[in-house]
């Protein structure tokens, strides 16, 4: 049977391996542990019941993903390792877009663009060689997409020609 190796750890780290009652955030400075509680607890989910695909451990880099990836294989061997989401933020997301996002009208391939390349988008939609018009319009369309306008809402919204220069390639 299954046994995490909880020795070594401290009482506040126990109490995150062992809470199982719904989410548990674990928030630590660096090189204080919380990898080892994080795979630790998965370990201790499973020894509890769940499910490898019950299971998600979210972080922010791509280095931190494979570490914890890496330490629970070793932990809880290939074959529920494999089933598990361990991933950063972003990939999750992605993730759920791409299994999802059909329902939210998203093609099934999609391209997700960084900065430059929406600077690059504005720039050849707004005929424009200028970056610093092209960052002015991504910064106008991003506020009005948060703020939920369509197109057409943000052209009636905009201030000055260089606004109605955004709407028109929002």
């Amino acid at each position: 049977s299954l046994a995490p190796p909880s020795a070594g750890l401290n009482p506040a780290q126990l109490e995150a391996v062992h809470h199982l009652s719904g989410p548990c955030l674990v928030i630590a400075g660096a090189g204080s542990g919380k990898t080892r509680v994080i795979t630790t607890k998965i370990a201790q989910l499973l020894v509890s019941g769940y499910r490898p695909s019950q299971i998600a451990a979210i972080t922010f880099t791509n280095k931190a993903a494979q570490e914890m990836r890496e330490r629970a294989k070793a932990l809880v061997g290939n074959k529920a390792a494999k089933d598990l989401a361990i991933s950063t933020f972003h990939s999750l997301g992605v993730r759920l877009l791409r299994e999802e996002g059909t329902r939210l009208g998203l093609k099934a391939q999609f391209s997700i663009l960084d900065s430059d390349d929406v600077l690059n988008v504005l720039k050849d939609a707004g005929g424009t060689t200028d970056l610093n018009q092209a960052r002015r319009w991504q910064w106008a369309i991003s506020l009005w997409k948060n703020q939920g306008l369509s197109p057409a809402q943000a052209a009636h919204a905009a201030k000055d020609e260089d606004e109605r220069a955004a709407a028109a390639v929002m």
